[in-house]
């Protein structure tokens, strides 16, 4: 069913809520050094960062966002591959390429549509990871979080994680989990911070923020039933993003949701599990046809939302993937619904399995 008045009349209660003052910037200049107030809270929510994703990527944006998305990946699969073999990442590296990703970030969306680009490719940890990180920065650049925060809050949630390595693939790939089964994932974020602290006594501060990445705003989350703001800040991010990340996607005891779906029930858990302002950023971002998401044309043809108006919320770009007669096409054709006012999304709900087909 089409809910995009429910999803615009969420969008607009969101946006009266009020934001809450939390002090607290975090130093991320060097990965070994800790913030001050780790694991307080961060600055007040504010309007968006930028508006630059109503126009098509330049052809410079595109290249930086590409290159910067292939070091995040190399990066965040060096640090998966140092947890599997006992190793600890290389800090300097990974603080490049996480600074790369934040001036990619800063110059417009180019690299959420990057994210977009790589869902065609086999869904790992490493992936998972990337993809997250680039949209946990981009909250935070929608709540004015400067380069520091920024940089922080995306090497956190490159690793917060890392616990379900550790998780027997049998477990992961269960349909039906078993009472001990699942206490056995519900463990992951304290293997994570185990692990990360296991780095050095600079890393310790992540452990606290990532060790809270899963718990919930009315606290029904885990490992330690936290709520609303003994949550940290950079952990509610991470939580939203990875939760959105991860509903797109399938896993073994359920298929991949509709991208359109995805965003409406995330809307609809404001107040239970996720911190309200944070929605609103989510939404301002993803507008609402997602980023990402399939959808149909009055013309017949299908394609996947690659950037979003937020001048016109209804006129996305488009990379149309099946033409007006049914059939795949082998090369990307773009369609900016801006320049086409004869053409519209009918159907914002299109399952990813039509291109299976």
């Amino acid at each position: 069913m089409f809910r995009a008045r429910q999803l615009v009349t969420s969008a607009r209660e969101l946006r009266g809520s009020s934001a809450q003052q939390q002090p607290g910037p975090v130093d991320s200049t060097a990965v070994a050094e800790a913030p001050a107030d780790a694991p307080k809270q961060s600055p007040p929510h504010a309007q968006a960062a930028n508006e630059t994703s109503a126009t098509p990527d330049s052809e410079a944006a595109a290249e930086l966002a590409a290159e910067a998305y292939r070091q995040l990946m190399s990066e965040v699969q060096v640090i998966f591959d140092a947890v599997v073999k006992g190793g600890r990442p290389n800090a300097e590296a990974l603080m490049k390429a996480v600074k790369l990703a934040y001036d990619s970030l800063k110059t417009g969306d180019s690299l959420l549509t990057e994210t977009v680009r790589q869902r065609s490719s086999d869904y790992t940890w490493a992936l998972r990871a990337a993809n997250t990180a680039v949209m946990s920065m981009r909250l935070g650049l929608e709540i004015h979080y400067d380069e520091r925060k920024s940089m922080a809050l995306g090497l956190c949630e490159l690793l917060h994680d890392i616990g379900m390595l550790t998780i027997p693939e049998e477990i992961l790939n269960s349909r039906s989990l078993t009472p001990q089964q699942l206490k056995t994932i519900r463990n992951h974020p304290l293997e994570s911070k185990r692990i990360v602290e296991q780095y050095g006594e600079g890393f310790s501060w992540i452990g606290d923020v990532i060790v809270q990445v899963h718990e919930k705003h009315n606290g029904s989350g885990y490992p330690n039933g936290l709520v609303e703001d003994q949550i940290h800040e950079f952990a509610r991010i991470i939580g939203l993003a990875d939760t959105y990340e991860a509903m797109t996607h399938p896993r073994g005891d359920r298929k991949a949701h509709v991208t359109y779906n995805a965003l409406s029930e995330i809307v609809d858990l404001r107040n239970k599990d996720y911190d309200p302002r944070l929605i609103k950023a989510l939404v301002h971002i993803v507008s609402i046809f997602p980023l990402g998401s399939l959808v149909k044309l009055n013309n017949g043809s299908i394609g996947r939302v690659i950037r979003t108006n937020k001048l016109h919320s209804a006129r996305p770009l488009i990379e149309i993937l099946i033409d007006t007669h049914g059939n795949r096409l082998d090369t990307s054709e773009f369609l900016n619904l801006e320049e086409e006012p004869m053409i519209y999304i009918v159907d914002p709900g299109i399952d990813e399995s039509v291109l299976k087909e």
